[in-house]
């Protein structure tokens, strides 16, 4: 505020300097020193001006230290107001101090109770382990102790020296087995080879016998005066389609079956035959047929496949393919009289069927009457053509039921068959 005055007082002396010597070159004006005059009129002006902003300035300069000292009065009583919090805090915080440090003495005296307790429970499981140790020292001296059954060392090792002689022995033994089991190898090869070329010898004698075959038998059809038909309908004991030897024979179980698949699949009998057959015979077309199914039932089974169920495949697969179409054709043509291939064919069905273990129920007879029995291997067609004969006495039987005998994995002779077809009087 002394600043501001004495601007004042500064700016109110030069104007009234200035105005006395204004008033001095007016009255002593002239030309020359009118230009002095307007200088000074222009200085009285500024002067004026300068006092005037200088008045307002003041005026601004009170009102904010009016509004200072306000602003300072609240800000004292804001600064008392957080002197009394502080000093209620230092209050609180002094209080605290002291009940902190009860609370403290409170806690080590609960630790201590605590610690005491752990003490005491520590040792008591100190002792407790103590005797459980004592106990498995006990124990294992009680299991140290010698057995008085126990074998001696000696008794031991003399046995063992007894057992390494004996394995000695089996050593040698199988040595001279090993050289024995290798000469009869080198014999049996040699014998094999004998074997193969006998082999060979046969099968050209068979091609020439075969020659011969056909010409005996183009003399035979010269001298035969019989039909075939009677042949056919005799006593079915001498029938050429009847076969009987595997009767009672068992060879087939359930621990053979690799060998019983093998039996179904070795078809050299009738590879033998076909092998001078033309590829458009019928026959030979039903023979390709019968190889091609019988091959693939073979590889679907395994030595660990069901006996039952390898035996009723390749069962199902004669009746289809050997009985049904190549041994019912057989019948048909040496019925008609004209059977010259057919029986040879008819002679190698036999033998591939009785290799493999099959025979014919001979119980039937034609002329006889058809049992009640008859009809679970047979197929019965009913001819109401034919007039003074017996109602169901068989006329004709165009396929033998065919049997296989085979023992389960249980021991149990079992039986398995194919399905016959006659012809009865209705």
């Amino acid at each position: 505020m002394g600043l501001w005055k004495n601007l004042k007082y500064v700016l109110s002396d030069e104007c009234n300097g200035l105005l006395r010597l204004l008033v001095d070159h007016y009255n002593r004006r002239t030309e020359k020193n009118e230009k002095s005059i307007r200088e000074i009129l222009v200085k009285v002006q500024q002067t004026l001006d300068t006092q005037e902003v200088l008045d307002n300035n003041m005026s601004d300069s009170y009102q904010e230290l009016r509004e200072n000292k306000e602003a300072a009065a609240k800000i004292s009583a804001q600064c008392e107001s957080v002197f009394s919090q502080c000093e209620t805090i230092v209050s609180q915080i002094s209080d605290m101090e002291t009940s902190a440090a009860e609370r403290g003495q409170e806690i080590e005296q609960l630790i201590g109770q605590e610690f005491e307790k752990q003490k005491e429970e520590l040792k008591k499981g100190n002792q407790m382990l103590a005797a459980r140790i004592r106990e498995v020292y006990a124990y294992l001296e009680a299991v140290n102790e010698p057995d008085p059954d126990a074998p001696k060392v000696s008794d031991l090792l003399e046995r063992i020296d007894v057992l390494e002689k004996k394995n000695a022995e089996y050593e040698k033994r199988l040595e001279t087995m090993g050289a024995e089991l290798a000469e009869a190898k080198q014999a049996y090869d040699t014998a094999d080879r004998g074997y193969q070329e006998e082999k060979r010898k046969v099968f050209h004698l068979s091609k020439k016998l075969t020659q011969a075959n056909d010409k005996i038998d183009d003399l035979l059809v010269r001298m035969k005066d019989r039909s075939l038909e009677d042949m056919l309908q005799r006593d079915e004991i001498n029938s050429p389609f009847v076969i009987t030897q595997n009767k009672e024979k068992y060879s087939i179980s359930a621990g053979n079956i690799q060998v019983m698949v093998t039996r179904f699949a070795n078809t050299v009998v009738l590879d033998q035959f076909f092998e001078q057959v033309p590829d458009h015979d019928p026959y030979k077309k039903m023979y390709n047929r019968y190889q091609k199914d019988i091959r693939s039932t073979a590889r679907q089974f395994t030595p660990k496949s069901e006996l039952e169920d390898v035996l009723r495949a390749f069962v199902g697969v004669v009746q289809e393919d050997l009985l049904n179409r190549m041994v019912e054709a057989v019948y048909r043509r040496m019925k008609s009289g004209k059977a010259d291939f057919e029986e040879k064919l008819l002679a190698a069905l036999n033998q591939y069927l009785e290799a493999i273990g099959f025979y014919c129920r001979d119980e039937l007879r034609v002329g006889e009457i058809c049992q009640e029995k008859d009809l679970d291997d047979m197929e019965c067609v009913q001819d109401n053509r034919t007039t003074g004969k017996e109602q169901g006495e068989i006329i004709e039987i165009e396929i033998y039921p065919y049997y296989i005998n085979y023992i389960d994995k249980f021991g149990k002779r079992k039986k398995l068959h194919t399905k016959g077809m006659m012809t009865v009087i209705a």
